[in-house]
């Protein structure tokens, strides 16, 4: 069973990955939005992202990041918060668990840039190495 402190060290160590992973997902998605549609700056395309429909599967990996960024900034986190967060974002890279609505647009986008597959297999090394711990 994984206790707070192996949550916290998980959480701390697959955070950049994370960020790195969804990094590389919006800078693939701008350049296909870019081929379609012509230049947009970062922040247009940062709006388009938040307000609009077509992206609204990215919703689980942003929240995915901003919770595990309030946990790890939380003082006052219980052990159980940490586990809970480190087990929602093994959750979150798992076949057996992942949301369908994210896998069916994240999975083909591995095939499509070598950046997000690099940037997935980092976060799911870290997984891995959690899941084996549990």
């Amino acid at each position: 069973m994984m206790n707070g402190q192996q949550a916290i060290e998980f959480l701390r160590d697959v955070r950049h990955p994370l960020l790195a992973l969804h990094r590389s997902v919006l800078a693939h998605l701008h350049t296909k939005h870019e081929a379609e549609f012509g230049p947009t700056s970062p922040g247009e395309f940062l709006q388009i992202v938040i307000n609009g429909s077509d992206y609204r599967w990215l919703t689980p990996l942003s929240t995915l990041i901003a919770a595990l960024d309030d946990v790890l900034d939380d003082k006052e986190a219980t052990p159980d918060a940490y586990v809970t967060h480190a087990k929602a974002v093994a959750a979150m890279f798992s076949a057996e668990s992942r949301d369908p609505a994210f896998a069916d647009r994240f999975l083909p986008l591995l095939q499509e840039s070598p950046d997000i597959a690099v940037a997935n297999g980092q976060v799911a090394q870290r997984v891995r190495s959690i899941e084996k711990a549990t």
